[in-house]
């Protein structure tokens, strides 16, 4: 049965699986950044360790590459909590939504059941008059 809230229901639902497709993508991206993070982390450390001997050109290629792996750990650093608060609000953004669709699929709900039961009034009536045409034709009959 139809109510006046039945498109808005649509809409809403519309809006809290779209609202659940960006969570899900913002945790997988969260978790994809966590990964390369680690990543970096042990790159870093791996090549953090300084020669004991050689020349000097060796240490600053040394020094070098690890200013870059310190570098690419900052930047995944970085992303890593970026996508936590992305996540945080698409979160947000699902918690409202959710919320909506509950109130209007209420609304609805208690629009329909209001329907209905004027509906049974209807029908209440009706039979009524009916059983009470019957009668008084019967009446007349006798």
């Amino acid at each position: 049965m139809k109510s006046k809230y039945s498109s808005i229901v649509e809409v809403r639902k519309q809006q809290l699986d779209k609202a659940e497709l960006n969570l899900s993508q913002a945790k997988q991206r969260k978790l994809e950044n966590e990964k390369n993070f680690e990543l970096s982390r042990q790159e870093f450390y791996d090549l953090n360790v300084l020669p004991k001997s050689g020349n000097v050109q060796e240490l600053r290629s040394k020094l070098q590459i690890a200013s870059i792996a310190k570098e690419a750990l900052k930047r995944a650093k970085e992303k890593v909590e970026l996508s936590k608060k992305e996540m945080n609000h698409y979160e947000f953004l699902y918690k409202k939504a959710h919320l909506d669709y509950e109130k209007i699929k209420i609304l609805n709900t208690q629009e329909i059941k209001k329907k209905l039961k004027e509906m049974q009034k209807v029908e209440e009536k009706f039979l009524d008059e009916l059983a009470i045409s019957r009668f008084v034709k019967k009446e007349k009959d006798e």
